[in-house]
């Protein structure tokens, strides 16, 4: 849809942005409606003073917030860590899967990278949610706090955490 004017509605397709933006820039989202205005194209250009420019956008609908960890273990601590995650946090991931509430869980202990040691058993631990609002579930589930300070003693430091919206996905 081409638009000459700027569309300021709950669910709009045209925006009013400075000529500085480039194609492909987030312009942000709205929650509660989770979708995320991305410029597209140049649509036409004003000649005013303010030197705006009008840009096409398009929705993103169900944008979702991607976690990566990296986990790290006493290589004696690992098996228990595996053992003690199977039983307790795994079942956890089944039932949230089941409710919707994680898209994608995954443990993977690592093989193969730049920051191993020896002596550690490095784990990479990506989650996948609709948004932080089923994280923040998760998080403070009485089961997953039952288990977290268990899990915790046997590593020998704080865990590598990063958590973001997910911009591309296949």
């Amino acid at each position: 849809m081409r638009c000459r004017e700027p569309v300021l509605s709950q669910n709009p397709t045209c925006l009013a942005v400075s000529p500085s933006t480039k194609s492909g820039a987030r312009l942000g989202y709205e929650n509660d409606h989770q979708y995320l205005f991305v410029v597209s194209e140049v649509v036409s250009e004003t000649s005013s003073k303010q030197n705006i420019v009008i840009w096409e956008i398009r929705d993103v609908p169900n944008m979702t917030q991607t976690n990566a960890i990296i986990l790290r273990f006493r290589e004696e601590e690992a098996g228990n860590f595996e053992a003690l995650f199977k039983k307790e946090v795994l079942p956890l991931w089944r039932q949230f899967k089941a409710r919707g509430k994680i898209i994608a869980a995954s443990l993977t202990p690592v093989q193969d990278g730049n920051r191993g040691r020896k002596g550690v058993r490095d784990y990479i631990l990506h989650v996948e949610v609709p948004g932080m609002a089923e994280h923040s579930e998760f998080d403070s589930n009485a089961s997953f706090l039952k288990f977290l300070p268990r899990a915790q003693a046997m590593q020998p430091e704080e865990p590598l955490v990063w958590l973001g919206n997910t911009l591309f996905q296949v």
